[in-house]
């Protein structure tokens, strides 16, 4: 037994080392597959979104409801899930008011830029394609779900960084 613990290990190949490669599914293109959650891009990722919303919004800082909505945001991603979160923003209107009003279009910006930056898509395909992850793909609705988790720490660094005085 005492030959076998000093005994060199053989190196392993390349083959056992390697990861297979994550698949992306066709309907989301944010840039990298949903299976790869990416900590050390998240905080450029996070600020990028920040960015384009304020851009949207002809906006040079974040006002109090827009934080707001940030931080409900991710308080709702952790506790209900991202199917939750896009079922919000889609929600017909007849459950609006001034809450509803102040939090989708941030929601809406912030969850569309995570599954497609450079073409958000609009509430409706939103949906409609975190519906069709969770049927298809569920490993990958998981794992975009663990990616939104991450954004949102990073969303709300941000939002708390460009807030108004």
């Amino acid at each position: 037994m005492p030959d076998q613990l000093n005994k060199p290990q053989r190196p392993q190949t390349a083959k056992a080392n390697s990861i297979t490669p994550p698949t992306k599914p066709a309907n989301i293109d944010s840039g990298f597959s949903p299976t790869q959650v990416l900590p050390e891009q998240m905080s450029l990722v996070a600020h990028e979104h920040i960015q384009t919303y304020l851009k949207n919004q002809r906006k040079s800082n974040i006002d109090k409801n827009d934080l707001t909505a940030v931080l409900r945001l991710s308080q709702h991603l952790r506790v209900f899930g991202l199917l939750s979160a896009v079922g919000y923003v889609n929600q017909s209107n007849a459950q609006g008011g001034e809450v509803r009003e102040r939090t989708v279009p941030v929601w809406e910006s912030l969850l569309g830029q995570m599954i497609n930056q450079a073409n958000p898509p609009q509430r409706e395909q939103l949906m409609a394609q975190i519906v069709e992850l969770t049927k298809q793909q569920p490993q990958q609705y998981m794992a975009t779900w663990r990616r939104s988790l991450i954004l949102a720490n990073h969303w709300n660094f941000w939002a708390r960084a460009y807030q108004e005085d």
